[in-house]
């Protein structure tokens, strides 16, 4: 794990200061941001052996999540990025955390330093640590838009406004094998710095 902490600052340490003096989308950049998720819907899927799936609802509200993400990517035009995300979500009601790492696609309106923007994020979240491990194997995929604004030389603010889907397998199986599935349904709110 230290190993992993070290090579992903010094990661950073090298491309997150790569944009240049102009702040033009161009070279490798740097996404760290704070996010917040409100579930608008919950579906529990429970299979029983020699019966089959159930389906339920579950109820949705004061189901939240707070999430932490940082994303290292590459400008492949003034208008268009590609890059790799991680992250940390904790959920309530259901209760779990989820360690997602994605491909993360962006577009932007323009190559200005204010500008309009749309992502996708696709990829699993993994069940790292063991049996003891809180974090819960699964999918996920956002899609949103947002708006980048300069505020300092070198330095972005990013805000998104994204639905957020995770599909989480609540065992020790991947989704497809497993037992115990959950869906959620969301609107994610995320306020971050690029550089």
């Amino acid at each position: 794990m230290r190993k992993l902490v070290v090579s992903y600052l010094l990661f950073i340490h090298l491309f997150g200061f790569a944009q240049n003096e102009s702040d033009k989308n161009e070279g490798f950049f740097n996404i760290t941001k704070i996010g917040y998720i409100s579930n608008t819907k919950l579906k529990q899927e429970v299979f029983i052996e020699g019966e089959g799936s159930f389906f339920s609802d579950l109820p949705s509200e004061n189901s939240d999540a707070w999430s932490l993400q940082t994303i290292n990517g590459y400008f492949i035009s003034p208008t268009f990025s590609l890059g790799i995300a991680i992250g940390l979500d904790g959920y309530n009601n259901p209760n779990f955390n989820t360690l997602p790492v994605l491909l993360d696609i962006r577009a932007y309106v323009s190559d200005d330093e204010d500008a309009f923007y749309t992502f996708l994020n696709i990829g699993p979240s993994l069940r790292i640590g063991g049996e003891n491990s809180k974090l819960r194997k699964g999918m996920v995929f956002n899609i949103g838009m947002g708006y980048k604004f300069k505020v300092a030389n070198n330095l972005c603010l990013v805000s998104d406004l994204s639905f957020a889907h995770k599909t989480i397998s609540l065992t020790e199986e991947w989704i497809g094998t497993s037992d115990f599935v959950i869906r959620a349904n969301g609107v994610g709110l995320s306020l971050g710095v690029l550089f």
